[in-house]
């Protein structure tokens, strides 16, 4: 039986979570760029990304209400992944922590450097 996850603690975990995996942003910003896209295209435009992990990710955000997919009986079956109006509602704030993200990146590295420095 699968485990119930307990939020009580901080609603803002799922979110969290999100931001923890290494994929899931790339994946959410890059369906935003050019929606809607078919698993193939996601797949190539995410270096690194396995088919495994991306599989993963979409089923994620898909169960979480932020992207949808949609299939179409075609032979062979296509399937392609959208933004939903609630992940519509989350774009600005991804948007706001990549563009904190460019404004301090210089600053970063050079903390990290002196960092390693020591």
């Amino acid at each position: 039986m699968a485990k119930k996850l307990d939020y009580e603690y901080c609603k803002a975990a799922p979110v969290l979570e999100w931001l923890g995996n290494k994929w899931a942003m790339a994946v959410l910003l890059k369906i935003a760029e050019n929606y809607p896209v078919r698993f193939n295209e996601l797949y190539r435009a995410i270096p690194s990304v396995s088919e495994k992990v991306l599989s993963s990710v979409l089923r994620q955000l898909t169960t979480d209400g932020i992207i949808c997919r949609k299939l179409y009986p075609d032979v062979p079956p296509r399937v392609e992944y959208s933004i939903t109006e609630l992940g519509q509602t989350l774009l600005p704030h991804i948007d706001a922590l990549v563009e904190w993200g460019r404004n301090h990146f210089d600053r970063i590295m050079e903390c990290r450097q002196a960092q390693d420095g020591q």
